[in-house]
């Protein structure tokens, strides 16, 4: 556990998820002018008030966990795909039945790309991550070198998704992972990565 998160743990959750609904319900709100410029006032006032309590130094993000025998979500605590206190992040529910990391995913309006589906650019990041997570399982994870995704069909919004990956072959250094995002028993993209094999 990282120690600027332990002991606060309950509390950090709280005020991501309570982010999480500001980032939510301010792309789909109708309040008037007046309405929105007082809410962003007050929002702003809690963004100084934060602002005011930043240490000096920006705190390690990871720490000393091993990845091969820990939960993802006690890895990437503050990862913008998985973190649970990253309100940035959905977050995706990862769970990990070897070989295969899977992550469980419900995206709303925030992350909307054509109308009424999950931004391509969202997927990536998703994939990119559960095949992060399906490396340093198998222990050989490494920075992603290549990308490549196929949209088969639109993936929806405010759906459940499963986004499955598992690592295809190792050769020497180089780690090729392969995946796919699964709605409703159709898969609505497909990937393949390849990543560089790094020592702990």
């Amino acid at each position: 556990m990282l120690p600027h998160v332990a002991g606060r743990e309950r509390e950090l959750r709280a005020l991501a998820d309570a982010v999480r609904r500001l980032v939510d319900y301010s792309v789909r709100h109708i309040a008037s002018p007046e309405v929105t410029a007082t809410l962003a006032a007050r929002v702003d006032a809690i963004a100084d008030e934060l602002e005011s309590l930043l240490p000096a130094a920006v705190p390690n993000k990871y720490g000393g966990i091993d990845m091969t025998t820990s939960h993802p979500h006690d890895f990437f605590q503050f990862d913008t795909v998985l973190g649970l206190y990253n309100p940035l992040a959905l977050p995706v529910r990862m769970t990990w039945d070897p070989p295969m990391a899977i992550g469980h995913a419900r995206f709303g309006s925030a992350y909307e790309g054509p109308p009424g589906c999950v931004h391509g650019g969202v997927i990536s990041g998703v994939f990119d991550q559960v095949f992060n997570v399906a490396n340093l399982k198998n222990g050989v994870g490494g920075p992603t070198a290549n990308l490549s995704i196929d949209y088969r069909s639109p993936t929806p919004l405010l759906r459940d998704l499963v986004f499955e990956g598992w690592v295809d072959r190792v050769e020497s250094r180089k780690v090729y992972t392969r995946g796919r995002v699964v709605h409703d028993g159709q898969v609505t993209a497909e990937a393949q990565g390849l990543f560089i094999r790094m020592g702990r």
